[in-house]
């Protein structure tokens, strides 16, 4: 039997199971930083296919598409393989969860033939895999986000000291004077430097000009270039806000949730904003009903 459908279709239902695939492993699953980032990959890749399925005309052949649904088939395998061969977190983290729901996409996509949804499905596994081998260097190589950390002390603390809190650094190594009396020291270290939060929007920033290439202009540049520098004063936010609520609330419980919960928080609101602005003022899309249409 043939297997043939509307592109635009098969695009809008795989952005549904995705999301709800995402959501169910997410609430049986502990919250975690990566979680985020993983999450805006997806997103930003169903955004992709639902595009490119608005003009999806390059059908491959029989032959093709059998080759493409057994590469699919191992990286499902890969997915179950990913932490036995080292490169994983157990017991089955949401980037080895993510290379199964990748697979599972090019099998799908490769069956009905859509060559040009295969990249962008394919994008969560390419991240995912960046960053566990970057994961397994880092933890040898501190040096590759060690440049960061020096404006991430700076700036923080100058922030700080303008919102009145007396602080001084010494290092990677942020120390003040709580409102309780106690002495609190924040050690800024590699996964304190932003290099995730850019390696996500590198990430992201690939899927969404490989989606839409007429992003490829000096306007366009000029805005990624800003979605850096975004992004990295957004770490930089994330950690003098962890520090001020350090100082309001003393060094145990307030600061130890901010730690975990402040740094997803502000990188997705980020992600949402710029993200939104780049397809609204450099592609020209419209991503909110018209009033005329609501109305």
């Amino acid at each position: 039997m043939k297997l043939t459908t509307n592109p635009g279709v098969v695009a809008k239902g795989w952005f549904l199971v995705v999301a709800v695939c995402l959501i169910l492993f997410s609430l049986a699953t502990s919250a975690s930083y990566f979680k985020i980032d993983i999450l805006s990959i997806w997103f930003l890749s169903c955004i992709g296919i639902l595009y490119i399925s608005r003009k999806a005309g390059d059908i491959m052949g029989q032959p093709e598409r059998l080759r493409v649904a057994i590469a699919g088939l191992g990286i499902i395998a890969f997915s179950f393989l990913n932490i036995p061969l080292g490169f994983g977190n157990p017991p089955y983290s949401v980037g080895d969860f993510s290379i199964l729901l990748s697979g599972v996409g090019i099998i799908v996509f490769g069956l009905l033939g859509y060559r040009s949804f295969l990249l962008p499905v394919s994008f969560p596994t390419f991240v995912v895999i960046g960053f566990q081998l970057y994961e397994l260097l880092i933890r040898h190589q501190d040096w590759i986000s060690a440049p960061l950390i020096p404006a991430v002390v700076f700036f923080s603390v100058l922030i700080l000291n303008i919102t009145g809190v007396t602080t001084q650094s010494n290092g990677n190594l942020i120390s003040f004077i709580a409102t309780t009396g106690d002495p609190i020291t924040l050690a800024v270290v590699s996964d304190c430097a932003g290099i995730w939060s850019l390696g996500t929007f590198t990430a992201a920033t690939a899927i969404v000009l490989w989606s839409f290439p007429q992003g490829w202009t000096r306007q366009g540049m000029a805005y990624i270039a800003m979605g850096y520098i975004g992004t990295y004063s957004a770490n930089i936010m994330r950690v003098t806000i962890i520090a001020y609520l350090g100082y309001l609330f003393g060094p145990a419980g307030v600061i130890e949730d901010a730690h975990i919960h402040v740094g997803w928080v502000i990188f997705t609101a980020w992600m949402i904003l710029f993200w939104f602005i780049f397809f609204t003022r450099v592609l020209g899309l419209s991503l909110l009903p018209s009033r005329a249409k609501r109305t």
